[in-house]
């Protein structure tokens, strides 16, 4: 029979010179130790502590960003509301100030048509007087003639329409133009 021989290498053989690795006779087994886990270096206790600091510190800015977040949403509904009611009262200041111009405009238009209306009956109760006196009253034509002639008309913003009329003194009727005022009412 063969013998066999077993050879056990510590390295694997090299084919590439004698400084290969010698053979060692076969070992007999160690007894089996029992498997222990490699023993995790304790701790330092600094780098506890400062863990526990971090954490604390986190959890302190998590709850000041929180508090700071409600504190700032609180403070945007407020402002909201504030802006909110400074538009509305804009909003009603606007239409006072509109309304109170559109009655302006009424109240100026009323007073014109009534003066307008005052001078209209008064030319007519002179021309009534006339023929009664038998006498030709001036033709509209005339009237529009003079009219052409000797009134002016400036702009004003003391009223709402903007523009006032008057007879220059050139105007031989001058003196028997009544004023305007005349014709209001009289209390």
């Amino acid at each position: 029979m063969l013998r066999s021989t077993r050879r056990y290498y510590s390295t694997p053989p090299t084919y590439f010179g004698s400084l290969g690795p010698r053979l060692a006779p076969a070992a007999p087994a160690a007894p089996a130790m029992p498997f222990r886990a490699p023993r995790e270096p304790a701790r330092k206790p600094f780098l506890e502590l400062a863990m526990l600091f971090s954490v604390l510190a986190l959890s302190f800015f998590a709850v000041d960003n929180y508090r700071a977040r409600l504190t700032a949403e609180l403070r945007l509904e407020e402002q909201a509301l504030k802006a909110r009611q400074a538009q509305e009262l804009i909003a009603k200041q606007l239409n006072a100030q509109r309304k109170k111009r559109e009655l302006q405009i009424l109240n100026e238009r009323k007073l014109v048509q009534t003066r307008q209306m005052k001078v209209a009956l008064h030319v007519a109760m002179l021309r009534k007087q006339l023929l009664d006196a038998g006498l030709a009253p001036a033709s509209i034509e005339d009237a529009l003639q003079e009219f052409e002639r000797h009134v002016r008309m400036e702009n004003s913003i003391s009223n709402v329409s903007g523009t006032r009329l008057w007879v220059t003194d050139e105007s031989p009727a001058k003196q028997f133009v009544p004023d305007v005022r005349e014709y209001e009412a009289r209390d």
